[in-house]
Order: structure tokens, then sequence, then C-alpha cells
């Protein structure tokens, strides 16, 4: 029979017995192009979606990194070393002033223990060997407590009965053994020198007394005695613990042994640095993803849009090559990097100089590479010797730079800092003007532009409003006239870029913006899919009817078909 062809589709031997169903699929190819490409399209879109994925779990793990830095306390990490351990060792923090530090233990404090010099044969003798209560009575900081302990108690049990007695002022009992015998031993469980104790004369126990002394070792209870650079001279520092916390500020001094030693403070310059580094490589890595999702390769052969399956292919540059956001987030990084720190002001060497010794990366050998012939092009370096000077010249301003929280200062002779809202007042450098009458009164004050309050019992001048809104100055100089000067609030790049990485991450940040844009076009294409799918199926349906139509049709002309040939057959064979 002769070959049908319709629309680049060949139709070979019509008949009943006729293949539709590759026939139907092929015809399904040609009308599933639209749906396939808008798949495509959704993938494209998931690929952006993902590449902001990658973006955004690294901008979490820096936030992470700065969050670990943000004060002072976590960032400036001081060490102390002691010359003889055994005699006194040290720990700090960041109010610890570098420095060696004479430490004269004279003796060490110590609770009050009582041990009864008779032994006995086993834990299990008996302490009552009478047929009646006998008791045992002590004295532990002012409060006496008499014990009754029954016929037959052993001395496990004697143990026991002080130890578990409900109104226990603070002793605790217990056996030590010495050869071959238990001997009971009583100790208060606080040091100091108030803190006495004594086995009363009310105790009457068979095997146990109170009296006389000579039954008993006794360790009086005693203060720590010490002095720190010779100080005092002639006596001691008492204090009723071994450790000591508010002799040297910033430093807390664990007391071992009689004895002298040197306690060297110092920066552990190796920890900050790092901590600079950590920084350095968070920042590099957001840097280093976002020139790899934005790069264009100019080396690269795009292919023919019809011959791709994704537009990607389609060009030289990535996945988010030219994305307005991704711009925005990398503009919004660098702005955070360069530049003086929050409330940081340039230093000035006249008069003496004023301002922060450093306010900008810098300022301590931080800085971009922008040398376009190199492979870290556009990434953070650090120059480590210029670091290595700075942590050298001063330790605490490299940490004030990085880990400042709103740390007020102010160069005035005239006033001084005194306080800030916590989360209100705004880190910044603030202009503080204000006149002295002839009478010492403050008058016509202001804090940032703006009129401020001022407290004339407490000469302090407040600011009411705008960003410097909390923040309180301490007027020191009453002599008629009028002043200006600045203040500063300042606030590290670390704590900054927390700022800049919050906001980001918010549900009103960049990467959420972007977001749901994105969810919101793919939820576009998912429904266009949706509606050519069920378009195709429709389709589908209406061509199967269609075909089987078509093959009742053909199996009825085969049928006339068969009986026209058989009747030729008849008239030829007569």
């Amino acid at each position: 029979m002769a070959d049908y062809m319709s629309g680049g589709i060949r139709f070979s031997g019509l008949s009943s017995g006729t293949d539709f169903d590759s026939m139907i699929d092929q015809l399904k190819k040609v009308e599933s192009i639209q749906m396939n490409r808008m798949t495509l399209w959704r993938a494209d879109w998931q690929r952006r979606v993902d590449a902001f994925g990658t973006i955004n779990t690294e901008i979490k793990a820096f936030q992470d990194t700065v969050r670990s830095m943000d004060t002072m306390n976590k960032f400036l990490s001081k060490a102390a070393s002691s010359s003889f351990d055994t005699v006194a060792s040290a720990t700090t923090d960041v109010a610890a002033t570098e420095g060696v530090y004479k430490v004269e233990v004279g003796q060490l404090a110590r609770n009050a223990m009582w041990t009864y010099n008779d032994g006995f044969s086993s834990t299990t003798a008996k302490v009552n060997t009478s047929t009646e209560n006998q008791t045992l009575q002590y004295t532990y900081k002012g409060k006496t407590r008499t014990l009754t302990v029954a016929p037959n108690t052993t001395l496990d049990g004697l143990v026991n009965i002080i130890n578990t007695d409900p109104q226990n002022p603070g002793v605790k009992a217990a056996l030590i053994k010495n050869g071959d015998s238990y001997h009971l031993q009583v100790r208060g469980m606080d040091l100091g020198a108030a803190n006495s104790l004594t086995i009363g004369a009310g105790t009457n126990l068979s095997a146990i007394q109170g009296t006389p002394a000579d039954k008993w070792d006794v360790q009086t209870a005693q203060n720590a005695m010490f002095r720190v650079n010779d100080w005092p001279s002639g006596s001691f520092i008492e204090s009723s613990s071994n450790t000591v916390t508010e002799v040297i500020d910033g430093l807390t001094l664990t007391l071992k042994d009689v004895g002298t030693t040197q306690i060297t403070v110092a920066s552990d310059k190796e920890k900050i640095k790092e901590k600079i580094q950590a920084f350095v490589d968070g920042v590099n890595t957001i840097r280093t993803t976002i020139q790899n999702l934005t790069k264009i390769n100019e080396n690269a052969t795009a292919k023919d849009p019809n011959e791709t399956g994704s537009q990607f292919d389609a060009e030289i540059g990535s996945v988010l090559t030219g994305n307005y956001g991704v711009q925005l987030l990398s503009s919004r990084l660098k702005m955070a990097v360069a530049g003086r720190a929050d409330g940081f002001d340039y230093y000035n060497t006249a008069n003496g100089g004023s301002g922060d010794y450093y306010s900008t990366l810098a300022h301590i050998g931080i800085l971009t590479v922008a040398d376009q012939g190199d492979t870290r092009n556009g990434l953070l370096t650090i120059d480590m010797d210029k670091l290595d000077e700075a942590l050298t010249k001063d330790p605490n301003a490299v940490a004030e730079l990085f880990a400042a929280d709103n740390i007020g200062a102010t160069d005035s002779q005239h006033f001084s800092y005194y306080s800030q809202v916590k989360g209100i007042t705004k880190p910044g450098i603030y202009d503080v003007k204000y006149d002295v009458d002839a009478g010492g009164n403050i008058i016509n004050a202001r804090i940032g532009g703006k009129p401020a309050s001022v407290d004339p019992e407490t000469k302090q001048i407040t600011a009411l409003t705008g960003d410097a809104r909390g923040l309180i100055v301490q007027v020191n100089n009453l002599v008629p006239g009028s002043y200006s000067d600045t203040v500063r609030l300042k606030q590290g790049k670390a704590g900054q870029m927390d700022g800049v990485l919050k906001d980001m991450l918010s549900s009103e940040g960049t990467l959420k913006i972007i977001e749901k844009n994105y969810e919101k076009i793919m939820d576009g294409i998912d429904k266009k899919i949706e509606r050519e799918t069920n378009r195709i199926i429709r389709w589908e349906r209406t061509m199967r009817l269609r075909f089987s139509r078509l093959e009742a049709t053909l199996a009825q002309y085969n049928g006339q078909m068969t009986s026209l040939e058989n009747q030729i057959k008849q008239l030829t064979a007569k």
C-alpha cells in the first residue's frame, strides 16, 4: 500500500495493525516543546537560588566568626605567667594591665580541721558501747550542733549522722586510714579565719571524747596573707580565700604556697593574630564565592541557544553575572571593610596626639589586593610585619579596632565621656558644645548638633534626640566660657560587620528579598508548567480518540477492499 506523509511525520502501511502509540508519542514530543523549555527555564532559576544559598551559608558562617570576637573580652587575649608557679599562678581578663607584679605569700588560707588521735581497728567499730543515747557536740561558724548517737552506733554510722544532719552548718566528716587504723576527721568546708570549728565538751561518746584537747589534732582556720609589689610594707593583705580577684585589676591570683614569685602579664599576640586571620579569611571566602559566581570567562565558547539545555551554556558569564543583588551584597561588604570603624577618628599628632591610633584596617596592614594580574585580586591580604609592629606598639588599640563594643572616648580636657544607652545610642563621633556662665552653670548645651539636657546637680549633659540619644558627658571644668569638642562612641569592625550581615540575613534583607522574588518567578513557571501539562494530557486524550476512530474507519475500508478484491477475482475466473 502507498505510504502517507503528514507534517514531517511518516505513516507507513496504514491499516488496522498500525502502531498508533508510536505516532502519538512522536506528536507528543512536538507538543511538549514549550513545556520542556519552561522546565529548563525553571532549572536555571533554581541554579540562581542555589547560588544565593551558597552565599547565604557563607555569610552565616562569617557572622559566627565576627560574633566570636565582637567584644574586647572575646578578642583581646592576655596571658599571665608565673616565675614560680608552685607559689602562685594567675589568669587574666581584658582589664589586666601589661607588666610584672611581685607576689609574696606569707601564708595560705585554710579551713578548720579536727582529727581524732585514737584510731579504730575497723569502720564498724562501735563509738557508743553503752545502752543509752550519747552525744557528739561541735560548733562551726558560731552555730552549735548537738547530735544524738544511739547505742551500738558504729564509726561509719557516726560519719553518716554528721553528714546527713539537715541542720549541718557546713562541716563534713570522713574516715582517714593510717596503717591498719581508722581516724575520725571533721572539717569545716569554708576557708578563712572567720570559719572556726571546735569539738565541744558536750561530746560524751564511749570511744570519742571532746576533751582534753590532746585527744584531737587541730588545724585552725586562717586567712591567706600576701603582699603585691612589697605593699603593704611591714604587713600583709588578708583574704579568706586562696583565689584573689580584687587586688590587681583584671588579674585573678591563685595562691598555692608560702614564697615569692613574679607574675608577668602580656598580650597573647599569636591568639590575637589568629582572630584577625579568621576575620580576613571569612571576608575572602565570601568574596571568592561571589567572584566565582559572577565571573566572565573570555575563553569560554558560547553555544547556540537553540542547542543548549540551559541559557547559561549560551553565555560566557556565570550563574550570577550582572546580578544586581550580588553587586549590592558585594558593595556593602566592601564598605564595611574599608574606611574608618564606626565612631573612630583619624589620629592627629598635634598637641600631644588625639583621635584613635588605629582607625582603619589599612593602619594595621590589612589591604585589598588591587593588582589585576594577581590571583588574589579583590581579596584581603595581611602585611604581617606591619601587623606585628602595630601589636607591639599598642595591642589594645588593635583590639579596639576590631572589638570595641560602644566604648566611649574623648580628647577634651574639659569634659569626659560618662555613659550611653546600649541599643539606643548609635556609634559615631558627636560634637559637644556648651557654655558656662559666671555662676558656674552649664547652659546652651548641645550634642550632635541638637539641644541636650543639663543636670545642675551632677554637671552632666545628656543627648535627647538623634543618633546620640542617651549619650551622657560629664563636665569637669566649670570656669566661665564656651567649650566645644567631640565625644566618640566606638564600635569595632567585628560589631560593624555583624550589623551588616544581620541586615543581609534578616527577613527584609537583600538575600531574603531576592529569594522571595525568585520563588515567585519559579511559582509562576510551575503554574505555567502545570497548565501545559494538563493541556498535553487533554491533547493526548483527544488524539487517542481520533486515532481510535481512524482505526475503525481503516478497518471498515480494509473490509470493503477485501470484498472488492474477492469480487474481482470471481469476475476474472468467469
